[in-house]
């Protein structure tokens, strides 16, 4: 078959320019993937180029995995010698390969977020750093931006200012840093930086990758930062065949580093690059499409594009407004009720809000409906406690200092080493200089003896024996070993707890998700994995890979979360300013540029039937608030819009005109002292935003949103405008 007649003209260029740089702005649905894949396969047939000279990466694992599956299934390429995945999958790889030149080894483990806090509390008590000083949270995300900005603790000073706040962030990020050496740990950032400055500072290292891929692809190019735009650039930057493929229009995670520069001035870091837009979308009908470019022309930070579409289709959004949070849920459920009678999947039905908490009214609601729900974003599979237990056994077994892992298992399943000897051991371990495996396998331990030693050396012979058997058993023949030796199947079983009995029904999961994870492994590289290879895979799944496809039932999730899915039946809730806009980016262009970003990309998911919710009052810490339609509502042409009334609202749905401001239940501004969106000073608080207005003059009372997030209800004398 000729691969270019599957292709619109556009693609075709995209497929058929390889050498060279080129940015493809590929509009939301217009074939993206297709592209990508089509050119990889155009690559090998038609270019000849050795799938082992291609590095192809994506944004979720999710998408790899269909990157494969669709090169073997519509063109039978094995995808087996390509280098294909996300950045920190290929990011692990090479550092796995290039151990020589850093500083670990190449059984590093990979500490997830629940990891980090859990050093981060340690870190905190052995510094004696008051956490509601210095919030973990915050402490975290600022060293994240360092290690995305490829500052070392030793570059610290240099680009930060000097003052108490900072002298202590980099106090912290040295001790974390120093743990994560010990260790032989490193956590997601740390993928990006080292990688990207092996590169940089190893000439062998980075001309051996330059040399071996010589055609470089990267997916979803908007949200790149600043280690993984070096990364690319120093893999790629002399022979410049680099094709990036993304969506400015789609950038929307800015507050974990993302840095929508990149693809904004990609023709600036390249030399005569050629722009291809994909802008024909085949996802959504022009009623939809007209609504989502009529919202994001208002950007500024853009490559000017329009989405386009021959689906024709006579239903339009449907903008609706109800009372509250609890008629919003209920109309939801109310309308997906009816799909499903109908004969409609749930798998076709998502409900979009901005936060997390919004969930909850969601899930009341549906379940007295009866109706299934997933809620994507919630608790991992693997971040519950059993599955946790059995993978940090796991964990130290192919990496001995990993002792955040070694103290969650010395005395779990219970085998009476309590707290006074774990901290011993550890004592003893830090005085002599040894890893705590060391320390509990040493016979000359001081500090243990008695019962308490013959416990701990029965721990440390049976972890030797575990070791020696990973060798050689299979991952899920040794995972079935450990739960079988340590008799977590009857541990849970025998307990009254209905939670010990999801347990118990967890871990038989656990094997099912081994035993599939091997078979797909051998299919694809002929080889059993290995333990360190299953590890990986659970250390970077993502919410997006931990959907159930198979289980029938709505999906609940963030509009941060929907990115690259798509559904039939889409409800956007919560579309009041406050919450989209998020009352902390209000009052910074750049910001509300991202959250109407995050909109657009919501409308975008929409295949059959859109609706657009907002409800006239919220309850927000125990109070109830007025509250207003999201101004970005107000952007849309109203003739857009399907506005119905519903027999269980009491007011009539607004209606808007462009550029103006809505006209809704409003109390005059004019008559208050305090305006909606003032920003206001307080002595104790601090500087902060006034989210609600209850009364008038001087003394009315105040909803104020404070910096850091902190909310609080004022008297209006209490504050200086």
């Amino acid at each position: 078959m000729n691969l270019l007649d599957a292709l619109n003209p556009e693609q075709q260029k995209v497929v058929t320019h390889t050498e060279g740089p080129v940015l493809v702005l590929a509009g939301a649905g217009s074939g993206k993937t297709r592209s990508v894949i089509y050119r990889t396969a155009y690559l090998m047939q038609e270019k000849k180029v050795s799938p082992w000279d291609i590095l192809v990466v994506t944004f979720t694992n999710k998408a790899a995995r269909e990157l494969k599956d669709r090169l073997e299934n519509t063109f039978h390429i094995s995808a087996h010698s390509l280098w294909i995945g996300t950045f920190h999958s290929i990011c692990t790889r090479i550092l796995r390969y290039e151990q020589e030149f850093t500083s670990f080894n190449s059984n590093f483990s990979i500490f997830d977020e629940s990891d980090q806090k859990s050093v981060f509390k340690r870190i905190y008590k052995d510094l004696d750093i008051d956490p509601k000083k210095f919030n973990p949270g915050r402490v975290r995300e600022i060293i994240s931006r360092q290690k995305n900005s490829l500052i070392l603790p030793k570059d610290f000073p240099d680009f930060n200012d000097s003052n108490y706040f900072s002298d202590i962030v980099l106090k912290i990020y040295k001790t974390y840093q120093n743990f994560l050496q010990k260790n032989n740990a490193l956590d997601f950032d740390d993928l990006l930086m080292y990688t990207a400055l092996l590169l940089h500072d190893n000439e062998e290292v980075r001309k051996k990758y330059e040399k071996k891929f010589k055609y470089v692809m990267i997916d979803e190019y908007q949200d790149t930062n600043y280690a993984q735009f070096k990364i690319v650039n120093l893999i790629a930057g002399n022979h410049q065949n680099l094709c990036v493929v993304g969506d400015d229009d789609q950038a929307i995670y800015s507050w974990r580093g993302a840095d929508i520069r990149n693809i904004l001035n990609f023709e600036n870091d390249y030399k005569n690059v050629l722009k291809i837009k994909l802008e024909q979308n085949y996802r959504s009908p022009k009623t939809f499409l007209d609504v989502a470019n009529c919202l994001i022309k208002n950007n500024t930070e853009r490559h000017q594009k329009e989405l386009w579409t021959k689906i024709s289709s006579q239903i339009k959004p449907e903008l609706v407004k109800l009372a509250n949070e609890n008629r919003e849920a209920e109309y939801v459920a109310e309308q997906i009720s009816g799909f499903k009678q109908s004969g409609k999947n749930l798998n076709e039905c998502v409900v979009l809000y901005r936060t997390n908490a919004q969930s909850r009214v969601f899930e009341n609601a549906f379940t007295k409906k009866q109706l299934k729900y997933q809620i994507i974003g919630g608790v991992n599979f693997y971040q519950r406690k059993e599955i946790k237990d059995i993978l940090a056994y796991l964990k130290v077994l192919i990496n001995p200092t990993d002792s955040e892992s070694f103290l969650r298992i010395i005395n779990f399943p219970p085998r009476g080493i309590g707290k006074v000897t774990i901290g011993r051991i550890l004592e003893y371990a830090a005085r002599e200089d040894l890893n705590l495996w060391e320390a509990i396998s040493r016979e000359d331990n001081p500090y243990i003896s008695g019962g308490t030693e013959n416990k701990i050396r029965k721990f440390a012979e049976t972890m030797q024996v575990w070791h020696e058997f990973s060798q050689n058993l299979p991952v899920t023949g040794l995972i079935q070993k450990i739960i079988k030796e340590l008799d977590l199947i009857a541990l849970y079983d025998s307990s009254s707890d209905p939670k010990d009995i999801a347990r118990s029904e967890n871990i038989g999961e656990l094997i099912a998700a081994t035993e599939e994870f091997a078979e797909e492994y051998i299919q694809e590289t002929g080889e059993e994995p290995k333990l360190e290879e299953f590890l990986q895979s659970i250390s970077l799944q993502t919410d997006i890979d931990n959907i159930d496809e198979d289980e029938e039932a709505v999906k609940l999730m963030t509009m941060h979360n929907v990115k690259g899915l798509e559904f039939d039946h889409v409800f956007i809730v919560g579309l009041e300013d406050g919450l989209i806009p998020h009352s902390r980016s209000i009052y910074d262009l750049g910001n509300v540029e991202e959250e109407r970003r995050l909109l657009y990309v919501a409308i975008t998911r929409a295949k059959k039937t859109l609706h657009l919710c907002y409800a006239k009052t919220r309850r927000t810490f125990e109070s109830i608030q007025n509250t207003f339609p999201s101004r970005f509502l107000m952007e849309i042409d109203e003739n857009l819009l399907q506005q119905e009334d519903y027999t269980y609202y009491e007011m009539q749905v607004p209606r808007y005109q462009s550029q103006k401001k809505a006209k809704i239940d409003m109390v005059t501004e004019s008559e208050k002292y305090f305006k909606i969106g003032q920003k206001i000073n307080h002595d104790k608080f601090g500087k902060g935003v006034i989210l609600n207005v209850d009364g008038k003059g001087q003394d009315a009372k105040l909803t104020v949103s404070f910096s850091g997030g902190v909310l609080k209800k004022i008297v209006g004398t209490f504050v200086r405008i």
